[in-house]
């Protein structure tokens, strides 16, 4: 089944409906994706095919995924102003309007989707995912909007962006219900001199911080797998494993 590409408030958004969703009633969980779905996205990865696969025998609920065209990630999925380490010399900074975006998603595009496509809207059928700044996006916005989303998955989160730990650990987290993924390369960052050599240590702070604050029990997994740089490739052969913990919680 080919996606479906349409406009919403001049952004593109990228939507794969779940095998026989035409010939059915039914509806179902729907999964946002940032960077259009790359996580996804046939010409990336057999990924969507997997997920496809389980669904068939039964092993994941059929999911609707809406892939998320960004206008300037490095603006939309940095929560602080900062410089921007990919090009020091150039005096060019990172925006730090992920509040503005968070607030798109839970607020604007959600209900949109809701209206159009026959979704199970309660949280616990919500997700939203991403890899690398866009790992780092989907968690700032879960939690953030810890009513709407309640599936999350980070892909190699890049949480070694400036000051996201100690926003983080100034949250008061309550039990929601959410149920967060998180993986990266156990040596991640390893090598580099700008603040992305924190992305190990951070990523652990962080999963260890809200282990013991809202996600306590089987609500959190971390991991980690064998990789000393940040490897797309690796990260999201993880998905679908990940959706199965994310979803079959009954």
């Amino acid at each position: 089944m080919l996606p479906i590409v349409e406009l919403f408030q001049n952004r593109k958004l990228t939507i794969y409906l779940p095998e026989g969703y035409h010939e059915s009633e039914e509806r179902y969980a729907a999964v946002y994706l940032q960077d259009d779905g790359d996580l996804i996205d046939p010409k990336d990865s057999d990924v969507l095919q997997k997920i496809r696969e389980l669904t068939a025998v039964n092993q994941l609920p059929g999911l609707l995924f809406v892939g998320i065209e960004s206008f300037d990630r490095n603006n939309e999925y940095t929560p602080f102003v900062s410089a921007n380490v990919f090009e020091p010399e150039s005096g060019k900074q990172f925006g730090g309007n992920a509040s503005v975006y968070a607030d798109f998603l839970a607020n604007e595009l959600k209900p949109y989707i809701d209206s159009k496509y026959r979704t199970l809207q309660e949280r616990e059928y919500t997700g939203i995912m991403g890899f690398s700044f866009g790992g780092l996006i989907s968690v700032y916005t879960a939690l953030r909007h810890p009513d709407v989303f309640g599936r999350v998955g980070s892909f190699s989160g890049s949480f070694w962006f400036p000051g996201i730990v100690d926003w983080i650990e100034q949250l008061t987290i309550r039990d929601t219900g959410q149920r967060l993924y998180m993986n990266l390369g156990h040596a991640e960052g390893s090598g580099r001199t700008n603040g992305q050599q924190w992305m190990v240590s951070n990523s652990k702070r962080i999963y260890q911080y809200l282990q013991q604050n809202g996600f306590q029990g089987d609500s959190i997994r971390q991991v980690i797998y064998e990789s000393d740089f940040h490897s797309f490739e690796r990260g999201v052969q993880y998905v679908p494993d990940a959706m199965q913990w994310l979803f079959n919680t009954k």
